[in-house]
C-alpha cells in the first residue's frame, strides 16, 4: 500500500448510515400496501417517534462529556499500536418546525477539550479522527423522525428484556442499496474520509411501557467503495476498495435530574467496528462513553445529573 494511504478519518460515515423502521410480518385484519408496517409495528414506531421528538426538544438544554477511544486493529482484530483518546463537550441541536415535524435530523455540536489528556494542537498530524475533524455529530435516533422513517422497512422481532425492562424488538432494513465513497481532505492528503449510504440492517430495542429506545444496533458488510479521482491518480492505487464489516451499537439509560425533577433516557455508550480492504484498507474499533450530563435552566443555571440508572 502506498505510504500516503496510512492515516484515516472516518468523518461522515455514521452520519450517512442512519436508520429508520418499516414492514412487519404479523397477522393483520385489513389488506396493506406492500412494505407498509403492520398495525402493531406502526403503533410502536409512532410512539417511539413521539418519544424521540420529545427527547430532542428537551435535550437541547443538555450538555455532556463525550470520551472516545480509537484503536487501530491487526488482521486478527486485536489492538495494533497506540490508540487515541478524544474528550469533547457535546450539546444537542435540533430545530422543531411549526408544523411539528422539525428538521430531518438532529445533531450534536462538539467542542474538543483534550486529546490523549492534553489540549488539542492545531498542527497535530495525527488528528485524523472523526471527532477532531467534525464539529457536528449526527444523532442516531434521527432515523425515527418523520422524514427519515420512510427510508426503511421494519419487522417485528418479538418481545424481550434489556436492563431489567420489557422491550419490543424491531428489525429494520434500509431500502436504498449500499454505496460508498472515499476521498482525501483538502488540508491533509494523508487523511481520508469514508461515506457510506444505504444498505443498513439492524435492530431497535423499544421499552414496552415508555416506548423509549434503549438500544440500537446496525450492521453493514461487503460494500464496494468508490475512490475519488484524486486518489486514483496516486501511484499504485487501484479501484479495488471494499467495506468488509461495519458494526455499531448504541445504549441508552435513564438519567434523573433534580430541582425540578426530570428523568430523560439518554445515550451512555457507543461501540463501532470498521474493517475495509484494498487500496483503502483500515481496521478500527471505536469505544465511546457519554457522561457528566448537565441541564441548563432559565437564567443559565446548570443542574448536574447523577450517574445513569
Amino acid at each position: 500500500m502506498p505510504g500516503l494511504l496510512r492515516r484515516w478519518s472516518l468523518a461522515g460515515l455514521a452520519a450517512t448510515t442512519l436508520l429508520v423502521l418499516g414492514a412487519a410480518a404479523v397477522p393483520r385484519a385489513e389488506p396493506q400496501a406492500p412494505g407498509s408496517p403492520a398495525p402493531d409495528v406502526l403503533a410502536t414506531l409512532d410512539r417511539a417517534t413521539s418519544r424521540v421528538k420529545d427527547f430532542f426538544e428537551r435535550a437541547q438544554s443538555l450538555v455532556c462529556t463525550e470520551k472516545v477511544y480509537v484503536q487501530p486493529l491487526s488482521s486478527g482484530l486485536t489492538g495494533d499500536g497506540f490508540g487515541r483518546t478524544i474528550e469533547s463537550e457535546l450539546r444537542l441541536s435540533w430545530d422543531p418546525a411549526e408544523d411539528g415535524h422539525g428538521a430531518a435530523e438532529a445533531t450534536a455540536l462538539r467542542r474538543v477539550m483534550r486529546v490523549n489528556g492534553r489540549t488539542p494542537r492545531k498542527k497535530d498530524r495525527r488528528n485524523c479522527t472523526t471527532e477532531e475533524r467534525n464539529e457536528v455529530a449526527p444523532q442516531p435516533l434521527s432515523m425515527l423522525l418523520d422524514a427519515e422513517r420512510v427510508k426503511y422497512t421494519f419487522t417485528h422481532a418479538g418481545p424481550g428484556r434489556l436492563d431489567g425492562r420489557q422491550v419490543v424488538m424491531l428489525d429494520f432494513r434500509e431500502i436504498e442499496k449500499a454505496k460508498g465513497e472515499v476521498w482525501a481532505h483538502e488540508d491533509d492528503e494523508d487523511c481520508l474520509s469514508f461515506q457510506i449510504t444505504g444498505g443498513a440492517r439492524g435492530r431497535l430495542w423499544v421499552d414496552a411501557e415508555t416506548h423509549d429506545v434503549l438500544r440500537l444496533d446496525q450492521h453493514l458488510s461487503y460494500v464496494d467503495l468508490k475512490l475519488a479521482p484524486a486518489l486514483l491518480r496516486r501511484p499504485g492505487v487501484q479501484q479495488d476498495a471494499m467495506l468488509d464489516r461495519y458494526d455499531l451499537s448504541y445504549r441508552f439509560k435513564r438519567v434523573t435530574f433534580e430541582n425540578p425533577p426530570e428523568t430523560i433516557v439518554l445515550p451512555v455508550s457507543y461501540s463501532h467496528l470498521m474493517v475495509t480492504r484494498g487500496s483503502a484498507a483500515v481496521r478500527m474499533r471505536r469505544q465511546t462513553t457519554y457522561s457528566n450530563y448537565q441541564r441548563f435552566l432559565t437564567g443559565g443555571r446548570l443542574v448536574p445529573g447523577p450517574a445513569p440508572q
